[in-house]
C-alpha cells in the first residue's frame, strides 16, 4: 500500500524541551562584590581575587596582598569559577550545528518536520536519497506485527511537504520491524537495504511450512520511489541468518555491513546480482561474519553504522558496550563456514556463508569516559567529523576521526526518543524521535 500526505513545518520552542535558565552571571557578579564583566568573561578587579575559585556561584572578589607579585594575564582564569573543565580546550568555538560549544538547544534551531500525520510509529533510521536529495527516507517499526512501513519525505525543506508511506504485502517478513537503511552511492546499483530488529517466525510456525526465528536477513529494494512499494512485489532480494539486525552501512556494488545483534557480530553481505522484483534465487549470495561475540546488541534499540570509503574503516555504535569502535575491513582470515545456510540453496549447505578470524577492532571512544552517554545509538560522518546519538541522553555528540571530542548538544529529548540521524547537504541534522513518532532537524541559529 502507498498512500500520500501533505505535512507543514514549524519551529518549536525550546523552553518545551529544557528546564528554565539558572540566575545569569550579570546577576551574581557586582562592583559591590569587585567583580566585571568584559566580553562575555567575568573578571576580578585589579588587587582583588575569587574568594572562593573552586565554587562556581561565589563571584565574590576580596583584596590580595600588595606584596604578591600580580599574576600575568596568561595565568588568570579566563571565566573565574566557571572556566571549563581542563579536559576541555580553553577556547573551543565549537560547532554552529551544535551551539558552538554553549551545548543548548536554546543555541540551535530546532523544527518538527514530520510527525504521526504521516504515519511514523516508532522510527529509527533515516537517510537521504543520495540522487535526489530532495527525498528523506525513513524507516518506521511500527506498533504491531505487519505494520512496519517506510516513509519518504519530498521536499523536506519546503513550507508543505510532500509523504509517502510505503507497506505492500509481504512487508511482514521482507519489512520487519526495521531498524535501519542505507542507500548505494554508485548509479550503476541503484539500490537501498534494510536491517530487521526481528527473532520471530515472520511466515508462520515451521511446522506449518513458515521459517525459523533465526532466518531473518536484510532486505535489497529499488531506490525508486515510483517503484517501491515496502513489501514482495519490490523486493530485489534478500539474505538470512541475521536476526537482530540494527545498523546497516553501504560499502560497494550490493554489499552491505550489518550489525548482527543475535551473533553479536559484524556482518558483510553481499547480494551479488539481485534476483530482480519478487523473485527468490539467493544463492549467489556472500556473507561473511566478523568479530563475533566482541559487539553488544541492546534489544529496541538501534546500533548504527558508517562505512569510511577513503580508509575501509567501518564506524560502529556498539551500543551494548557504551562505545565507538572501529573495525578494519581490511583485516582477518576465512574461517569456518556458517551454519545453517538459508541461502544455500539446500537449507544447510556449504555455501558463501563463513566466518573471518583474527579481524581487528578497537575503540575509537569509550563512553565511560564521555559525560551523559550510556548506549550511542545513531551515527553519521560529515565532513570528516563523526556524529553520535545518545539513546540513554539524547545528547548529540561530535568527534574527530582520532576519537577527539570536538563540541555536543544537550537536546533536552529525553531517554529513548534519539536513535538514527542524517546529515544535509547544508550541514543540518535529521533525526528521528522514536518516543513522539517524529522527525525534527536541527540547524545553525539564523545570523540576528
Amino acid at each position: 500500500m502507498i498512500r500520500f500526505f501533505s505535512v507543514a513545518l514549524f519551529p518549536i520552542s525550546a523552553c518545551l524541551l529544557v528546564a528554565c535558565p539558572a540566575p545569569s552571571q550579570d546577576d551574581l557578579c557586582t562592583s559591590d562584590g569587585h567583580c566585571y564583566r568584559e566580553d562575555g568573561q567575568v573578571f576580578c578587579e585589579d588587587g582583588y581575587d575569587w574568594e572562593d575559585a573552586g565554587d562556581p556561584n561565589n563571584y565574590n572578589c576580596v583584596a590580595v596582598d600588595v606584596n604578591e607579585p600580580e599574576a600575568s594575564p596568561e595565568a588568570e582564569p579566563e571565566a573565574g569559577p566557571e572556566a571549563e573543565p581542563e579536559s576541555e580546550p580553553e577556547s573551543a568555538a565549537g560547532l554552529p550545528v551544535l551551539g558552538n560549544y554553549t551545548h543548548s538547544i536554546d543555541e540551535v534551531e530546532l523544527t518538527e518536520i514530520a510527525g504521526g500525520e504521516v504515519g511514523l510509529a516508532r522510527p529509527r533510521d533515516l537517510e537521504f536519497h543520495p540522487r535526489n536529495p530532495d527525498q528523506l527516507w525513513i524507516v518506521s517499526q511500527g506498533m504491531t506485527f505487519g505494520a512496519s512501513a517506510v516513509i519518504v519525505l519530498f521536499e523536506p525543506t519546503a513550507a508543505v511537504i510532500g509523504a509517502g508511506l510505503y507497506n505492500g504485502p509481504g512487508n511482514f517478513h521482507f519489512l520487519a520491524r526495521p531498524s535501519a537503511l542505507a542507500f548505494s552511492d554508485d548509479p550503476a546499483f541503484p539500490n537501498f537495504a534494510t536491517a530487521h530488529d526481528e527473532d520471530e517466525e515472520t511466515q508462520g510456525p515451521v511446522s506449518q511450512g513458515g521459517t525459523p526465528a533465526d532466518f531473518m536477513g536484510p532486505t535489497l529494494w529499488p531506490a525508486d520511489a515510483a517503484v517501491f512499494e515496502g513489501g514482495h512485489a519490490s523486493h530485489m532480494d534478500m539474505l538470512h541468518n541475521s536476526p537482530n539486525a540494527v545498523g546497516i552501512a553501504w560499502e560497494v556494488g550490493n554489499a552491505y555491513w550489518v550489525f548482527d545483534g543475535y551473533h553479536s557480530s559484524l556482518t558483510r553481505y553481499d547480494f551479488v546480482d539481485d534476483h530482480d522484483l519478487a523473485g527468490v534465487d539467493h544463492s549467489d549470495g556472500i556473507v561473511a561474519r566478523y568479530v563475533e561475540g566482541e559487539v553488544s546488541y541492546v534489544p529496541e534499540v538501534s546500533s548504527h553504522l558508517v562505512f569510511d570509503h577513503t580508509s575501509s574503516l567501518l564506524y560502529v555504535a556498539d551500543t551494548g558496550n557504551n562505545r565507538i569502535a572501529v573495525l578494519d575491513t581490511t583485516t582477518g582470515t576465512r574461517g569456518s563456514n556458517v551454519f545453517p545456510n538459508y541461502d544455500s540453496g539446500g537449507g544447510f549447505g556449504t555455501g558463501e556463508q563463513y566466518r573471518v578470524d583474527d579481524a581487528v577492532l578497537t575503540t575509537l571512544v569509550d563512553g565511560d569516559t564521555v559525560t551523559g552517554m550510556g548506549k550511542p545509538s545513531g551515527l553519521e560522518m560529515h565532513d570528516g567529523i563523526l556524529y553520535v546519538s545518545d539513546y540513554d541522553s539524547s545528547i548529540i555528540y561530535a568527534f574527530d576521526k582520532d576519537g577527539n571530542l570536538l563540541d555536543w548538544l544537550e537536546t533536552g529529548l529525553g531517554a529513548g526518543c534519539v536513535m538514527g540521524m542524517a546529515i544535509a547537504d547544508d550541514g543540518s541534522i535529521y533525526l528521528v524521535d522514536s518516543e513522539q513518532d517524529k522527525v525534527l532537524r536541527i540547524a545553525p541559529k539564523p545570523a540576528e
